[in-house]
């Protein structure tokens, strides 16, 4: 039974320094997120603009099919 088992030695890990263009990727990821929240607001915007201008015109179907004051 014993020649089955293998025995695995590995090699000893080294601690390697992070590179220095994590500093880069840092500012790309901060200025993507910055991007992304100004887009995500930008949409929101034009979703309430476009939500009340259909409203208003709802009202002005309504207004027309009822024979209102032209």
């Amino acid at each position: 039974m014993d020649s089955k088992i293998v025995d695995l030695t590995g090699k000893p890990r080294k601690d390697v320094p992070p590179p220095v263009s994590d500093f880069w990727f840092a500012q790309v990821d901060v200025r993507l997120g910055r991007i992304e929240f100004m887009v995500s607001r930008l949409e929101w915007q034009i979703w309430i603009i476009v939500c009340g201008c259909a409203g208003l015109l709802i009202f002005e179907i309504v207004k027309a099919l009822s024979g209102g004051p032209q």
